[in-house]
């Protein structure tokens, strides 16, 4: 094949690179881009220092067995740096060298370049919900986190809460709780819910013609939504925590 013809069809072949679906013939030259890219940095030029191949590694073993991608803190532990910035230093180079790439707003975005991870999606994370009294809410995207593919088909978004309204059902401060966007629940679904334009996290439960927001804390009293304006923005389906 003729060296221009060959240069054109890597240039396509680099331009379609992520579609699921390309013409058979290409499929020689997506491999070869995709070489290209993953060996970026390597060479006399941008060779990987003893430090950082290690740092590449345990990353691509992270992102391949766990659900998410480890924190600057957790390799810094891993690793036993007396610093998360030398960690931070080496996370760099990896990204300037083309090995990492790492998506603005997420705590933990480090990802290998090209990495696919086909069981899990990511969902915007929105603000704080209340497990207490009901309060407002910030609608802002405070980044993006990795749950499994199968937690729902349908739009997805997560909560961080705060308060113990709901700790016998093992919701506690600080979690982030997964919400599937629903206007209508079951009775005894935990929801989100918005109260006289405020939203909380209750138990959602029907009796006797009577909507109630139960929380699940004994020393906390349901709440009647009689002649009160309701609404469900969505149900609990999911539960992420950080420990440590």
């Amino acid at each position: 094949m003729s060296p221009p013809l060959d240069s054109f069809l890597r240039v396509l072949a680099s331009s379609i690179l992520k579609l699921d679906n390309c013409p058979p013939f290409l499929i020689p030259y997506i491999c070869m881009e995709k070489r290209s890219i993953t060996q970026k940095g390597v060479g006399t030029k941008n060779p990987l220092t003893k430090a950082q191949t290690e740092i590449l590694s345990y990353i691509q073993d992270r992102c391949s067995h766990a659900p998410t991608p480890p924190t600057y803190r957790e390799i810094q532990k891993s690793f036993g740096y007396k610093a998360v910035g030398t960690v931070q230093d080496h996370v760099k180079a990896l990204i300037q060298k083309g090995f990492l790439e790492k998506p603005i707003g997420r705590s933990r975005g480090l990802m290998p370049l090209n990495f696919s991870r086909p069981l899990v999606r990511r969902i915007p994370i929105y603000g704080e919900i209340a497990a207490g009294s009901p309060r407002d809410a910030e609608q802002l995207e405070l980044g993006e986190l990795d749950v499994g593919a199968s937690v729902s088909a349908n739009p997805t978004f997560a909560l961080k809460v705060v308060g113990d309204s709901m700790i016998e059902a093992g919701i506690l401060e600080g979690d982030l709780v997964i919400v599937q966007k629903v206007s209508r629940a079951k009775s005894n679904d935990i929801v989100v819910a918005l109260l006289d334009n405020e939203t909380t996290v209750k138990r959602y439960l029907e009796k006797n013609g009577k909507i109630w927001l139960v929380p699940e804390n004994s020393k906390m009293k349901p709440i009647e939504v009689a002649n009160r304006q309701f609404a469900i923005q969505g149900r609990v389906v999911g539960l992420q925590r950080k420990y440590g």
